[in-house]
Protein backbone atom coordinates (compact mmCIF):
# COMPACT_ATOMS: atom_id res chain seq x y z
CA UNK A 1 0.00 0.00 0.00
CA UNK A 2 2.79 2.43 0.95
CA UNK A 3 4.65 1.57 -2.25
CA UNK A 4 1.52 2.28 -4.32
CA UNK A 5 1.06 5.64 -2.64
CA UNK A 6 4.69 6.46 -3.32
CA UNK A 7 4.44 5.53 -7.02
CA UNK A 8 1.15 7.29 -7.81
CA UNK A 9 2.49 10.89 -7.58
CA UNK A 10 5.42 9.94 -9.83
CA UNK A 11 2.96 8.74 -12.49
CA UNK A 12 1.49 12.23 -12.84
CA UNK A 13 3.26 13.98 -15.75
CA UNK A 14 5.13 17.11 -14.75
CA UNK A 15 5.62 20.11 -17.01
CA UNK A 16 9.27 19.09 -17.19
CA UNK A 17 8.40 15.63 -18.56
CA UNK A 18 6.01 17.21 -21.08
CA UNK A 19 8.75 19.66 -22.14
CA UNK A 20 11.28 16.82 -22.53
CA UNK A 21 8.88 14.82 -24.71
CA UNK A 22 7.87 17.88 -26.74
CA UNK A 23 11.49 18.91 -27.30
CA UNK A 24 12.37 15.38 -28.44
CA UNK A 25 9.54 15.24 -30.99
CA UNK A 26 10.23 18.79 -32.20
CA UNK A 27 13.91 17.95 -32.69
CA UNK A 28 13.01 14.86 -34.74
CA UNK A 29 10.51 16.75 -36.89
CA UNK A 30 12.86 19.67 -37.64
CA UNK A 31 16.10 17.74 -38.05
CA UNK A 32 14.42 14.95 -40.01
CA UNK A 33 13.22 17.48 -42.59
CA UNK A 34 16.46 19.47 -42.98
CA UNK A 35 19.35 17.03 -42.60
CA UNK A 36 20.62 15.44 -45.81
CA UNK A 37 19.73 11.84 -46.43
CA UNK A 38 19.01 9.35 -49.17
CA UNK A 39 15.44 9.72 -50.45
CA UNK A 40 14.02 6.23 -50.83
CA UNK A 41 10.76 5.27 -52.58
CA UNK A 42 8.41 3.15 -50.50
CA UNK A 43 6.31 0.24 -51.67
CA UNK A 44 3.97 0.73 -54.62
CA UNK A 45 0.49 1.18 -53.19
CA UNK A 46 -2.80 -0.16 -54.53
CA UNK A 47 -3.51 2.97 -56.57
CA UNK A 48 -0.03 2.92 -58.15
CA UNK A 49 1.39 5.73 -56.01
CA UNK A 50 4.32 5.43 -53.65
CA UNK A 51 5.60 7.52 -50.78
CA UNK A 52 9.19 8.74 -50.55
CA UNK A 53 11.21 8.76 -47.33
CA UNK A 54 14.27 10.77 -46.36
CA UNK A 55 16.53 8.27 -44.59
CA UNK A 56 18.65 10.45 -42.33
CA UNK A 57 17.87 8.67 -39.06
CA UNK A 58 21.47 7.67 -38.34
CA UNK A 59 22.71 11.24 -38.81
CA UNK A 60 19.80 12.55 -36.70
CA UNK A 61 20.62 10.08 -33.93
CA UNK A 62 24.36 10.79 -33.90
CA UNK A 63 23.71 14.54 -33.84
CA UNK A 64 21.22 14.15 -30.99
CA UNK A 65 23.55 12.01 -28.89
CA UNK A 66 26.37 14.47 -29.60
CA UNK A 67 24.24 17.45 -28.56
CA UNK A 68 23.10 15.69 -25.39
CA UNK A 69 26.69 14.72 -24.59
CA UNK A 70 27.81 18.32 -25.07
CA UNK A 71 24.91 19.58 -22.96
CA UNK A 72 25.82 17.14 -20.20
CA UNK A 73 29.50 18.10 -20.34
CA UNK A 74 28.55 21.79 -20.04
CA UNK A 75 26.12 21.01 -17.19
CA UNK A 76 23.08 22.16 -19.19
CA UNK A 77 21.39 18.79 -18.83
CA UNK A 78 21.76 15.83 -16.48
CA UNK A 79 22.71 12.58 -18.24
CA UNK A 80 20.32 10.74 -15.90
CA UNK A 81 17.30 12.98 -16.55
CA UNK A 82 15.30 10.23 -18.28
CA UNK A 83 16.09 7.65 -15.61
CA UNK A 84 15.28 10.18 -12.87
CA UNK A 85 11.89 11.01 -14.40
CA UNK A 86 11.07 7.59 -15.81
CA UNK A 87 7.52 7.23 -14.49
CA UNK A 88 6.62 10.82 -15.34
CA UNK A 89 7.86 10.35 -18.89
CA UNK A 90 6.06 7.01 -19.16
CA UNK A 91 2.71 8.54 -18.21
CA UNK A 92 3.29 11.63 -20.38
CA UNK A 93 4.10 9.40 -23.35
CA UNK A 94 1.05 7.21 -22.71
CA UNK A 95 -1.31 10.19 -22.51
CA UNK A 96 0.26 11.71 -25.63
CA UNK A 97 -0.11 8.41 -27.51
CA UNK A 98 -3.79 8.03 -26.59
CA UNK A 99 -4.53 11.62 -27.63
CA UNK A 100 -2.67 11.27 -30.94
CA UNK A 101 -4.41 8.01 -31.84
CA UNK A 102 -7.82 9.49 -31.03
CA UNK A 103 -7.05 12.57 -33.15
CA UNK A 104 -5.89 10.35 -36.02
CA UNK A 105 -9.07 8.30 -35.73
CA UNK A 106 -11.23 11.44 -35.83
CA UNK A 107 -9.24 12.93 -38.72
CA UNK A 108 -9.48 9.65 -40.63
CA UNK A 109 -13.26 9.56 -40.24
CA UNK A 110 -13.52 13.06 -41.71
CA UNK A 111 -11.12 12.39 -44.57
CA UNK A 112 -12.55 12.41 -48.06
CA UNK A 113 -9.18 11.58 -49.63
CA UNK A 114 -9.37 8.57 -51.96
CA UNK A 115 -5.63 7.87 -52.28
CA UNK A 116 -4.39 4.53 -50.94
CA UNK A 117 -2.41 6.31 -48.24
CA UNK A 118 -5.21 8.42 -46.79
CA UNK A 119 -8.48 6.74 -47.76
CA UNK A 120 -10.25 5.75 -44.52
CA UNK A 121 -10.96 2.05 -44.00
CA UNK A 122 -13.57 1.81 -41.26
CA UNK A 123 -14.61 -1.61 -39.98
CA UNK A 124 -17.28 -0.26 -37.64
CA UNK A 125 -15.52 -1.72 -34.59
CA UNK A 126 -14.21 1.29 -32.66
CA UNK A 127 -11.55 -0.61 -30.70
CA UNK A 128 -10.24 -2.31 -33.86
CA UNK A 129 -10.22 0.90 -35.88
CA UNK A 130 -8.66 2.96 -33.09
CA UNK A 131 -5.97 0.37 -32.34
CA UNK A 132 -4.94 -0.41 -35.93
CA UNK A 133 -5.80 2.95 -37.46
CA UNK A 134 -8.09 3.61 -40.38
CA UNK A 135 -5.58 5.24 -42.76
CA UNK A 136 -2.57 3.45 -44.21
CA UNK A 137 -0.12 6.34 -43.97
CA UNK A 138 -1.53 9.24 -41.91
CA UNK A 139 0.37 12.51 -42.18
CA UNK A 140 0.75 15.68 -40.15
CA UNK A 141 2.31 18.77 -41.74
CA UNK A 142 3.77 16.56 -44.47
CA UNK A 143 5.35 14.12 -42.00
CA UNK A 144 4.57 10.43 -42.41
CA UNK A 145 3.59 9.61 -38.84
CA UNK A 146 4.30 5.87 -38.98
CA UNK A 147 7.86 6.42 -40.14
CA UNK A 148 8.27 9.30 -37.68
CA UNK A 149 7.09 7.42 -34.60
CA UNK A 150 9.03 4.25 -35.37
CA UNK A 151 12.15 6.40 -35.64
CA UNK A 152 11.24 8.19 -32.40
CA UNK A 153 10.73 4.86 -30.64
CA UNK A 154 14.11 3.48 -31.69
CA UNK A 155 15.94 6.68 -30.72
CA UNK A 156 14.01 6.93 -27.47
CA UNK A 157 15.00 3.37 -26.58
CA UNK A 158 18.69 4.25 -26.94
CA UNK A 159 18.30 7.47 -24.93
CA UNK A 160 16.54 5.60 -22.11
CA UNK A 161 19.32 3.03 -22.05
CA UNK A 162 22.05 5.67 -22.01
CA UNK A 163 20.36 7.49 -19.15
CA UNK A 164 20.05 4.25 -17.15
CA UNK A 165 23.71 3.54 -17.93
CA UNK A 166 24.63 6.99 -16.64
CA UNK A 167 22.79 6.33 -13.40
CA UNK A 168 24.49 2.92 -13.02
CA UNK A 169 27.88 4.59 -13.42
CA UNK A 170 27.06 7.36 -10.93
CA UNK A 171 25.78 4.84 -8.39
CA UNK A 172 28.81 2.58 -8.97
CA UNK A 173 26.69 -0.50 -9.66
CA UNK A 174 27.69 -1.12 -13.26
CA UNK A 175 28.08 -4.84 -13.91
CA UNK A 176 28.72 -7.22 -16.79
CA UNK A 177 25.02 -7.91 -17.39
CA UNK A 178 24.27 -4.19 -17.72
CA UNK A 179 27.20 -3.68 -20.09
CA UNK A 180 26.16 -6.59 -22.32
CA UNK A 181 22.52 -5.45 -22.36
CA UNK A 182 23.55 -1.93 -23.32
CA UNK A 183 25.91 -3.22 -26.00
CA UNK A 184 23.42 -5.56 -27.66
CA UNK A 185 20.62 -2.98 -27.60
CA UNK A 186 22.93 -0.32 -29.07
CA UNK A 187 24.02 -2.70 -31.84
CA UNK A 188 20.40 -3.53 -32.68
CA UNK A 189 19.40 0.14 -32.78
CA UNK A 190 22.42 1.16 -34.85
CA UNK A 191 21.70 -1.70 -37.27
CA UNK A 192 18.15 -0.36 -37.68
CA UNK A 193 19.38 3.11 -38.61
CA UNK A 194 22.24 1.93 -40.82
CA UNK A 195 19.73 -0.06 -42.88
CA UNK A 196 16.83 2.36 -42.37
CA UNK A 197 15.95 2.45 -46.07
CA UNK A 198 14.89 -1.22 -45.90
CA UNK A 199 12.21 -0.25 -43.36
CA UNK A 200 10.39 1.94 -45.88
CA UNK A 201 8.88 -0.96 -47.81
Amino acid sequence: MDLTLAILPALVPSWTSVAILGTFFTYLAVVGSILPGKVVPGAVLQDGTRLHYRCNGLLSLLLLVGLLGLGSWMNFIKPTIIADRGLELLSATFIFSVLVTLLLYAAGLKSANQSSSLKPHVSGNFVHDWWFGIQLNPKFMGIDLKFFFVRAGMMGWLLINLSVLGRSILEANLNQSTILYQLFCALYIMDYFIYEEYMTS
